[in-house]
């Protein structure tokens, strides 16, 4: 009866455990494009997304990105432990852009091309990340933060989306301050010989 009762409580400790572990290394190959993590109960049963309001948002830091530069993206809200990222132009499902210095307990990985997704790097804990996003040289249009966020393995939200930003210009900043200084110097310089 003793032998019994535990192997009954290996058995419920190893369901609770296959039920509740959690993500491992980052998101899978798989979720690249439906963003569909994959997690499943056991081998047969799908874990399926919430279709309550989501407790996360992606916040940015502007309505204006400028191409080849970097651009700041925070996952906010309750504690998680597994997400993916990308930015989509919207309606589409293919990531633009790369990221980079990854922070602890996450990392880039390649969907497209290299570093073109975040995802996280273990199963611990995370709340209010930075994310840095560099935007591609020759700009893209409107750029739009799409994730995945799983609160547990069990407990997940899908389509979880920023605001829209624009694509700026580089033109105007990137001729009008050398431009301005160069005005400035010969000007100083005419001066300068004037008053000899």
């Amino acid at each position: 009866m003793a032998v019994n009762n535990v192997v009954l409580c290996a058995c419920v400790f190893l369901a609770f455990f296959a039920v509740c572990d959690a993500y491992g290394t980052g998101a899978p190959d798989t979720a690249c494009v439906t963003m569909h993590p994959g997690h499943m109960f056991n081998a047969t049963a799908a874990v399926v997304p919430q279709t309550s309001a989501s407790p996360y948002s992606i916040v940015v830091e502007g309505d204006k990105y400028t191409p080849g530069s970097t651009f700041s993206v925070q996952i906010v809200g309750p504690v998680f432990r597994g997400f993916l990222l990308q930015a989509r132009r919207p309606g589409s499902t293919t990531p633009v852009g790369t990221f980079s210095n990854a922070p602890a307990d996450t990392q880039t990985t390649e969907c497209t091309t290299a570093d073109s997704s975040m995802t996280h790097a273990s199963p611990g804990q995370k709340q209010n990340i930075t994310l840095t996003w560099n935007a591609p040289s020759t700009g893209v249009g409107n750029v739009q933060f799409v994730a995945t966020v799983a609160e547990m393995k069990v407990k997940y939200w899908m389509d979880v989306t920023s605001a829209q930003v624009a694509q700026g210009t580089t033109s105007g900043a990137s001729f009008a301050k050398p431009t301005f200084y160069l005005i400035m110097a010969l000007c100083l310089l005419q001066a300068a010989l004037f008053l000899k």
